[in-house]
């Protein structure tokens, strides 16, 4: 089989994104627009990938050579046989067949691009073109064939008579060419439409003239093929691939609720009989073990969760690592850098930055521990704080194993707790305390005898 080069075209300026950013680079489901698309073009083999962005868009550029995809700039927005073109230098030593994809078309399978490009190299095609049938054609090119079903040409919606805008089949932007005779025959193609511009499908009617072969194949599911050029679209794609990347997962054996409102970033993973409750967002690069329970509301970022977690209602972790068996919730917040041990608890109204709570060790209730290390087994009463922060530098507390700590304790950091401490309730602790001791800052209660009587005599005097 001849080698395969992709080209994908997003030099569009997005105008009617309203935003400074290329809109291929706006966020679908943890990943940029285009990434989607490179990704299924690298699955199919392909040996070179090109993008051609415009001179403006330096965002992109910059996220291309980080990413270390080949680029190409159109200088002007031209059309697309300008932008192909723009990509004629970068290519100009390949030989065999160029797949011509769009940035914004994300939701493109590998299985309909190795589908596609087989027909065309079967076929021996000169041209290709993946074809589909949405329910609204609106701005698609038409697809006139003849009587024999063979192309005759692509017509553009502006450039459309009435008859050939009742059509249904149209132009996906997808195209497949020999290298050697579409950059040969792109200085062929004119401008004389609507628009001005220099369009890649005229291609398909110079390939007709020149009796050479030409493929039309239609996809079977026409909304992977769908662009974007608004939020709106933004929105409807990522429906679609919540959608696909949900079933995904629930047929490899995780439990999800309500399929409309799970939103689990591509490239999650997540174990099996694990259940997950609606309206959970999970992303980034989080991985969580099996036989797990997610609440509703739950927010993970960035997170590993081990088998036979249960994280309860609306609790929020980022980039946090939960031991089996953990509990966390309702209500907990697990910023960066928090490690919970197996069978820990971290209870409601609970937060933690960057505290290891070790294996047994519970917080259960509305607590701040930062900058700590909470030991095996530690009981951590309601209320606790860590004063980790001085105002100029983070400082912090070690809380040993066994130790109790009464409820509203303050630990004025750095302070270090012994193994099996006891600190009383309402305790400011600055010191050290050994293991096996009982700590207590409080003042000590006084008692002012028939204080209320006397009291209430004052306030009816001034009656």
């Amino acid at each position: 089989m001849r080698s395969l080069a992709t080209v994908v075209l997003a030099a569009g300026q997005s105008t009617r994104m309203k935003s400074a950013r290329s809109k291929v680079l706006h966020d679908l489901a943890g990943r940029p627009v285009i990434s989607y698309i490179i990704d299924e073009a690298l699955k199919i083999g392909s040996a070179r990938t090109v993008v051609v962005r415009g001179p403006l868009q330096a965002d992109l550029g910059k996220y291309l050579e980080e990413a270390g995809l080949e680029q190409a700039v159109q200088k002007q927005p031209l059309g697309t046989a300008n932008a192909v073109a723009s990509a004629r230098k970068t290519l100009e030593n390949f030989e065999g067949y160029v797949l011509v994809l769009c940035g914004d078309v994300p939701l493109v399978r590998k299985e309909t691009l190795e589908a596609f490009t087989k027909e065309v190299f079967s076929k021996s095609a000169m041209l290709g073109v993946l074809t589909m049938q949405p329910d609204f054609a609106a701005g698609y090119g038409r697809i006139v064939r003849d009587l024999d079903g063979k192309v005759v040409k692509i017509v553009e919606a502006k450039d459309a008579s009435e008859d050939e805008l009742k059509i249904r089949e149209v132009n996906s932007g997808v195209l497949c060419f020999d290298s050697e005779w579409l950059f040969k025959s792109l200085k062929k193609v004119g401008c004389e439409n609507a628009k001005g511009e220099y369009y890649l499908t005229d291609l398909v009617g110079i390939a007709l003239k020149e009796d050479l072969p030409v493929v039309a194949w239609k996809a079977e599911n026409y909304e992977e093929l769908l662009g974007i050029n608004t939020r709106v679209d933004l929105a409807r794609t990522y429906e679609l691939l919540r959608e696909r990347i949900n079933k995904e997962h629930m047929l490899s054996g995780v439990g999800i609720q309500d399929i409309r409102h799970t939103n689990i970033d591509s490239g999650v993973k997540i174990g099996v009989d694990t259940t997950i409750m609606p309206y959970a967002f999970i992303g980034g690069k989080t991985k969580i073990g099996s036989n797990c329970v997610i609440e509703n509301g739950v927010v993970i970022k960035d997170c590993i969760i081990e088998n036979g977690v249960h994280i309860k209602a609306y609790s929020v972790l980022e980039k946090s690592h939960v031991r089996g068996e953990a509990v966390i919730g309702p209500f907990a917040r697990l910023r960066p850098d928090s490690k919970i041990g197996r069978k820990a608890k971290v209870g409601n109204f609970v937060e933690l930055k960057k505290c290891e709570m070790k294996n047994g060790a519970k917080a259960n209730h509305l607590t701040y521990l930062g900058d700590a290390v909470v030991g095996e087994r530690a009981n951590v009463g309601c209320g606790t704080i860590t004063c980790n922060y001085d105002g100029y530098a983070k400082y912090m507390t070690i809380i040993g194993d066994d130790a109790f700590i009464g409820s509203d304790t303050q630990f004025v950091a750095p302070v270090r707790i012994g193994k099996g401490a006891v600190i009383g309730a309402g305790s400011t602790i600055t010191k050290n305390v050994p293991a096996g001791d009982l700590s207590l800052s409080r003042a000590p209660q006084t008692f002012s005898k028939g204080w209320s009587k006397r009291r209430g005599d004052k306030m009816r005097s001034k009656k």
